[in-house]
């Protein structure tokens, strides 16, 4: 009987040597103003749902920490954006639920 599982590693073998990361698709910086350009573009939020709206919110906040200094600048103009559009929403949507003779 063998003393290990199938698959499982013997913990005396030398460690293997670390996967190189794989680099990203695009540069973090050419990512952040393509999703600046598109929110100045629109009149309402991209995303369906607040779900997706918070993960938006988490990638691009990744990307500016990958991005440095310019990054955080770009960001912070998103974010701006992002609540310009959820402010147009709100808007709308009151609009939408006031009482009809007002």
């Amino acid at each position: 009987m063998s003393r290990f599982a199938a698959g499982q590693p013997d913990l005396f073998a030398p460690a293997a040597a670390p996967e190189p990361a794989s680099p990203p698709g695009r540069p973090p910086l050419e990512e952040l103003a393509e999703i600046l350009a598109r929110l100045r573009a629109t009149e309402h939020l991209p995303w369906p749902t607040l779900n997706a709206a918070m993960a938006a919110e988490q990638h691009f906040l990744g990307l500016a920490r990958m991005a440095g200094a310019e990054g955080k600048v770009l960001a912070a103009a998103i974010m701006d954006e992002t609540e310009r559009l959820f402010a147009a929403d709100e808007q709308a949507a009151a609009r939408a639920c006031a009482p009809v003779g007002s």
